[in-house]
């Protein structure tokens, strides 16, 4: 494997990060993980967005534009086309004289790092995955827009879930009462949640929670989604909704659909992948290759 380290494409095994450096003595930085189909980026544009907004945040310089080019000459090195790219940008090492904890920081260089690792190609996403949750008391800070390095708290989120015997956690800020079931949805560890539930009538509707509700990340693929299916609602989605939901899916760049047939040990409708993920899985595969120009080769089962 080759990476990316502070603008050299290097081995794995040549990078070197300082023990000094920011990002290892305190989190103290920003990520962002896009895909590529093709040897082309899903979605540049959105991630250059996104990623200049985190750095704004954590007041990091660095030229967010810089994002694509460096992406594709990174694929390039390792020769892939259809990958998983992660890039991380930490506030950098402090130099010689100034102070190694200081919580105020001074001017430095930002570390620039980043790798690639190859992913299904488009045509093999049409199908959802499988997975389990179980909800976990949402405990993290309140910044969760930000694609802060520091994920102790989805780790920890993770780990509670797999006690309970789920794959991932699906993250609930209590109510009121203290309890999950009047508490708000967030997301799960890595990803944004979408629910199907019984409507009046019959007719089933999808919802997904509100960016303004909880401190959640807007996935680009929670946007990619809801872009080409206007009729989800976005809003408040209480734990307890969770309970009557037919179908539970998880999104996001790495993910694209996956279908919660479980939660907490509960079987999620008929225990299989439902309709709606199914559909929302092609939907998504369509954006993507309308955008990346291959739709022709982009075929259902």
């Amino acid at each position: 494997m080759r990476v990316h380290m502070n603008g050299q494409i290097v081995t794995r095994e040549e990078a070197r990060i300082d023990p000094f450096d920011r990002g290892f003595l305190f989190g103290d930085g920003v990520y962002e993980g896009l895909r590529t189909f093709r040897g082309r980026v899903r979605a540049l544009d959105r991630h250059v967005r996104r990623l200049r907004e985190s750095l704004r945040a954590a007041r990091i310089e660095f030229d967010a534009e810089r994002l694509g080019p460096m992406t594709d000459e990174l694929i390039r090195a390792n020769g892939l086309s259809d990958a998983f790219v992660y890039w991380q940008f930490t506030r950098g090492t402090p130099s010689p004289g100034q102070p190694v904890r200081a919580r105020i920081p001074g001017n430095m260089e930002p570390t620039v790092f980043g790798y690639a690792q190859e992913r299904p190609a488009l045509e093999c996403c049409t199908e959802p995955g499988i997975t389990t949750a179980a909800r976990v008391e949402d405990f993290r800070w309140k910044r969760g827009r930000v694609k802060a390095i520091s994920l102790l708290g989805n780790i920890m989120g993770a780990m509670e879930a797999k006690d309970r015997g789920a794959d991932d956690a699906i993250f609930v800020l209590p109510g009121r009462s203290g309890s999950l079931g009047d508490g708000l949805v967030g997301e799960a560890t890595a990803t944004n949640v979408f629910a199907v539930l019984p409507g009046e009538g019959g007719e089933p509707g999808i919802v997904t929670p509100d960016l303004e509700s909880v401190s959640i990340l807007a996935g680009v693929t929670r946007d990619l989604i809801l872009e080409r299916e206007p009729r989800i609602e976005v809003r408040e989605v209480l734990g307890a909704e969770l309970d009557r939901a037919t179908e539970i899916m998880l999104c996001g760049t790495n993910t694209m659909i996956a279908s919660v047939v479980r939660l907490d040990g509960r079987q999620v409708g008929d225990g299989k992948v439902g309709p709606v993920a199914k559909r929302l899985a092609r939907s998504l595969v369509d954006a993507i290759g309308e955008e990346l120009g291959v739709q022709a080769a982009v075929t259902h089962p």
